[in-house]
C-alpha cells in the first residue's frame, strides 16, 4: 500500500461509514410501510433532502475529526488545537442551519408517514426544537393529519413557545378529550411558572365530566408511561 492510499485511506473509511449510516437512517421504509403515490414521492423528497444536509455536515465533522486525530499523532498540537476550534465552531453554526433547513422536511415526514403508532413522533424529534414553530402553527387546524402527535411531540422537545396554542386546545372542550388531555401533558413537560399555573388553575377549576376526564388521561398516561 502506497503512502498516499494510507493518507486518504481513513478519510476514505469515515466518509463510506457516514454516507452508508445516513442513507440507511434515511430510507423511506424506515417511516412507511408499502408507501405509494403522493405519499411516496414526498417522502423522497423530504428524505432525500434530509440525507444531503446531514451527510454533507457530518462528512465535514467527520473529515476534520480524522485530521484533528493525525495530527495529535504526530504531536502537532497546535495545528490540531485550532482544527478542534474550527471544527467546533463549524459544528454550531452550520448544525444551526442544517437544523433549521431540515426541520420543514422532517415535517413533511411526519405528514406523510404511515407506521406504528409508537414511531409516529420519531421525525418530531429527529428533527427537533427547531420544528416547533411549524407544529405549532399546524395544530391550529382541527384536520390536521398526525394533529395528536403533533401536539405531543411539543411536549418531547419541550417548545415552550407553544405555550399559548397548546392551552387554547386545553380550554376549548370542543376539542377531543384525548386531545385536550395531550396538551396537559405537553404544557406539564414544559414546567415553567407559566405552565405551572395554567395547569394547577385548570386542575382546581375542573368541575364538570369534560375537564375532569381530560386530567384523569393525563394522570393515568404519566403513570403507565
Amino acid at each position: 500500500m502506497t503512502t498516499t492510499v494510507k493518507k486518504i485511506l481513513p478519510y476514505i473509511l469515515t466518509s463510506l461509514l457516514i454516507i452508508g449510516f445516513w442513507k440507511l437512517w434515511t430510507w423511506t421504509d424506515n417511516y412507511a410501510f408499502s408507501p405509494e403515490g403522493q405519499e411516496l414521492l414526498m417522502l423522497d423528497i423530504a428524505l432525500t433532502s434530509i440525507f444531503i444536509y446531514k451527510t454533507v455536515f457530518w462528512l465535514v465533522i467527520g473529515n476534520l475529526t480524522v485530521l484533528t486525530i493525525q495530527k495529535f499523532r504526530l504531536r502537532n498540537y497546535k495545528i490540531a488545537a485550532i482544527i478542534v476550534s474550527l471544527t467546533l465552531m463549524f459544528y454550531f453554526l452550520a448544525g444551526q442551519y442544517v437544523n433549521n433547513k431540515c426541520a420543514f422536511h422532517y415535517y413533511s415526514v411526519f405528514i406523510n408517514q404511515s407506521t406504528m403508532e409508537e414511531q409516529l413522533t420519531r421525525p418530531i424529534l429527529e428533527a427537533g426544537y427547531q420544528i416547533g414553530p411549524i407544529l405549532t402553527e399546524n395544530i391550529a387546524d382541527k384536520e390536521m393529519k398526525y394533529r395528536r402527535y403533533a401536539i405531543s411531540g411539543l411536549g418531547k422537545i419541550k417548545y415552550k413557545p407553544a405555550t399559548q396554542s397548546l392551552t387554547k386546545i386545553l380550554l376549548n372542550k370542543s376539542e377531543i378529550d384525548e386531545f385536550r388531555a395531550d396538551a396537559f401533558q405537553a404544557l406539564t413537560s414544559f414546567d415553567t411558572d407559566e405552565t405551572r399555573k395554567i395547569i394547577s388553575t385548570f386542575r382546581q377549576q375542573a368541575i364538570d365530566t369534560l375537564d375532569k376526564k381530560v386530567i384523569e388521561y393525563a394522570d393515568y398516561w404519566t403513570k403507565h408511561k
